[in-house]
C-alpha cells in the first residue's frame, strides 16, 4: 500500500518530537512500530479515527480539527489530536515549531477537500461536448483526409472530401441510400467512429441515450456535409447503434483502468491505457485536470461485478462449395478477450449497460480481425426470483462482426430476451437464453454482385433473428454450452433482387484444471442459404466470370473446430 502525504509527515513528526502513536481503539496503549507504521496510518482498527498522542501521562485534551492548531502545556500531561477521516481528510501533516523544552508543538494540517470536489462527468457540459464532437470525428479525420492524401494520383479514389455548398445542397437534395464501402469499414470502422461521437457526450456529463442522439447527430453531420458522395443510410445506423453499443462498452472499461485514489507510477500509466481506450475521456481529463486529480470513483465502479478472460488455441474451418463438395480447409490461431460486467440473473439492471458482455477475436491469418461481438443491457423486469430459480425479460442492444474465411456476417440488433437461472446445487446451475432479434440493419454476402470501385461484395437490409442457449455453469465456468442463432435479411441496397437465410451453432466443453484456468474444446458451423430472384434484363455490377442473369441460388455452409485454453485475469 502507498505511503500517502498524511504519513510521511508524520514519519517526520516522529523522528523529530519522539511522538508516540496510538489509534482511538488502542485501550491498552499499544505501540506501533516504525515498521507498522504505515498499515496503521493506512487502516487502523477504527477507520473513523485516528489519535496523535504527544508526550506521556494520563490525561487527554480532544481538539477540534481547524486548520492550524497549538498544542502547548506546562504540566507534562497528554495532549491529543483527534480527527474524523471520513469526513475531515487530511493530505499534510508538517511540523511548524519543535522547541528544545518540547512543550509547544505547533502542527498545520492542510485540508482534502476531494469529497467536496464535483467530478466533471458529474454534469452536462454541452460546449465541450460539441468540441469533441466535431473536433475528433469531423474536423480532424477531414483535414488528414482532405489535406494528407495525394489526390492527384489516379490511384486515390474519389475526390470525396472536395465538399462545398453545391455538394452539401445535392446531399440534403438527394436523401439517403446504400454506399459501396468494403465490409470492414462499414461494419467496424464505422461503428469505432461513432463510440467517438458517443464519447463526445458522455464523457461531458451525458447519459447513456443523451450520449446515442450525439453518435446519431454527428453521423448526420459527416454524411450531409463532410462527403461529396451521398448520404449512406448504412453508415448512419452502423454509426448510430452500433457505436452507442461499442460507446458504452469503452466507456465504462476506461473508467474501470482509470483510478482517481492512484499516484505516481501507476495513476500514469492507469492513464494511458485508459486513454487507449478511450481518447476523448483521457483528452477531458488532461483539460479538466482529472488526470492528475485524487477524487472518489464512481459508485458503480465496483470490480466485483466486472470479468476479464482471455483465451488462445486453434481454429480450422472446413469449408464446402454450393453442392457440399469440401472445399480448402483453413487452420488459423485464435485469441479471444471477453468481457463480462454484471449478472443477467442477478437482475441489477438499474441503467443501460448495467449488464453487458464483448469480445474481441484476432486470428493469425487475414482477415486478423475476425470476430466481435458487444451486447449491452436497456432495459430488464424481473418476473420470478426464487431460490430455486430466477427469470427475467430483458431487452439488449446488440453488435455483432463476423468476418472469416467461411462466414462474414455484421449486424446493429435490438433483442428481447428470456433468461432464466435454475439452480441444481450450492455450485452447479443450468442457464438459458431464447430471444428474438430485430435487425435494422445487417450485412451479408451477395454471390453476383461486386462494386468495383469501392470494394463493396455483399448486401444491406433489414430483418428478423432468433437465439436459444443452454448452458451449465459450474463456479465461475460454463462447462457446457449449446447455443443456436438464425437471421433472415431482406435485401434493401442495390441490386435488391436477393434475400439470405443465416444460421450458426456452436457446442463447447470446458474443464477447469484450476479456478482461474480452464482447457475447452468446441465445434459448430456456419451457414448460408442466399435466394437470388434478378430480372432478366437486369445489368449490373457483377462479379466477374458470373451470369448476369438466372442466378441460381447459393448455399454454403463452414463447419468449425476449436482446441483453446482460457484462463481469467480479473
Amino acid at each position: 500500500m502507498p505511503i500517502n502525504k498524511f504519513t510521511l509527515f508524520i514519519v517526520l513528526v516522529l523522528l523529530f518530537a519522539e511522538i508516540k502513536f496510538t489509534s482511538a481503539q488502542e485501550a491498552a496503549g499499544e505501540k506501533l512500530t516504525l515498521k507498522s507504521l504505515t498499515e496503521k496510518i493506512s487502516g487502523p482498527d477504527d477507520p473513523d479515527i485516528i489519535k496523535l498522542r504527544f508526550n506521556s501521562g494520563t490525561s487527554a485534551e480532544r481538539y477540534s480539527s481547524s486548520v492550524i492548531k497549538d498544542f502547548s502545556e506546562v504540566n507534562s500531561n497528554v495532549l491529543s489530536k483527534s480527527f474524523d477521516v471520513k469526513s475531515d481528510k487530511y493530505n499534510s501533516l508538517s511540523p511548524k515549531q519543535f522547541p528544545a523544552n518540547n512543550k509547544e508543538v505547533k502542527i498545520k494540517l492542510s485540508k482534502d477537500n476531494s469529497d467536496d470536489y464535483i467530478p466533471w462527468e458529474a454534469n452536462r457540459h454541452f460546449g465541450l461536448a460539441v468540441f469533441d464532437e466535431l473536433f475528433f470525428n469531423i474536423a480532424f479525420p477531414w483535414a488528414l483526409a482532405r489535406f494528407g492524401r495525394d489526390w492527384e494520383d489516379s490511384t486515390a479514389g474519389e475526390r470525396w472530401p472536395f465538399i462545398g455548398f453545391q455538394s452539401i445542397w445535392s446531399n440534403i437534395q438527394k436523401g439517403w441510400n446504400y454506399d459501396g464501402d468494403n465490409f470492414t469499414t462499414n461494419l467496424f470502422a464505422h461503428p469505432y467512429g461513432g463510440n467517438i461521437f458517443f464519447n463526445s457526450g458522455r464523457v461531458n456529463g451525458y447519459n447513456f441515450w443523451e450520449s446515442s442522439a450525439f453518435a446519431l447527430a454527428g453521423s448526420y453531420l459527416w454524411e450531409s456535409f463532410m462527403e461529396t458522395n451521398q448520404p449512406a443510410i448504412n453508415d448512419w445506423v452502423n454509426t448510430g447503434m452500433n457505436g452507442a453499443a461499442f460507446g458504452e462498452i469503452l466507456y465504462r472499461l476506461s473508467t474501470y483502468i482509470t483510478d482517481n485514489q492512484a499516484r505516481g507510477g501507476h495513476r500514469v500509466w492507469t492513464e494511458i491505457v485508459g486513454g487507449i481506450v478511450n481518447p476523448v475521456r483521457l483528452f477531458n481529463r488532461l483539460v479538466t485536470g482529472e488526470a492528475s486529480r485524487i477524487f472518489p470513483n464512481p459508485s458503480w465502479r465496483q470490480l466485483d461485478n466486472l470479468e476479464i478472460a482471455m483465451d488462445a488455441g486453434t481454429r480450422v474451418l472446413f469449408e464446402e462449395d454450393s453442392t457440399h463438395n469440401p472445399g480448402p480447409k483453413e487452420l488459423d490461431g485464435i485469441f479471444e478477450l471477453a468481457i463480462h460486467f454484471g449478472n443477467a440473473y442477478r437482475l441489477e439492471h438499474a441503467t443501460p449497460f448495467s449488464h453487458f458482455y464483448y469480445n474481441i477475436e484476432i486470428a493469425s491469418s487475414s482477415p486478423n480481425l475476425t470476430g466481435m461481438n458487444a451486447e449491452g443491457s436497456l432495459f430488464a423486469v424481473k418476473l420470478s426470483d426464487k431460490p430455486t430459480s430466477k427469470h427475467s425479460l430483458e431487452t439488449t442492444l446488440n453488435y455483432n462482426y463476423e468476418n472469416n474465411p467461411g462466414f462474414l456476417y455484421g449486424n446493429a440488433a435490438i433483442m428481447e430476451q428470456l433468461n432464466s437461472l435454475f439452480k441444481i446445487s450450492d455450485k452447479l446451475d443450468l442457464r438459458t437464453k431464447l430471444g428474438l432479434r430485430l435487425i435494422p440493419m445487417g450485412g451479408t454476402p451477395n454471390d453476383y454482385f461486386y462494386d468495383s470501385l469501392d470494394g463493396r461484395s455483399y448486401d444491406f437490409g433489414q430483418g428478423l433473428g432468433a437465439i436459444g442457449r443452454i448452458s451449465l455453469h459450474m463456479g465461475d465456468w460454463d462447462i457446457f454450452t449449446i447455443q443456436y442463432d438464425l437471421d433472415y435479411i431482406w435485401t434493401q441496397s442495390e441490386p435488391t433482387y436477393s434475400k439470405h437465410f443465416l444460421q450458426g451453432g456452436t457446442l463447447d466443453f470446458q474443464l477447469p484444471i484450476k479456478d482461474y484456468f480452464v482447457f475447452g474444446v468446441g465445434a459448430g458451423y456456419y451457414k448460408r442459404k442466399s435466394y437470388y430472384f434478378y430480372p432478366q434484363d437486369y445489368f449490373g455490377y457483377n462479379v466477374p466470370g458470373q451470369p448476369e442473369t438466372n442466378a441460381p441460388d447459393v448455399s454454403f455452409q463452414t463447419p468449425i473446430v476449436r482446441v483453446f485454453f482460457k484462463t481469467r485475469i480479473l
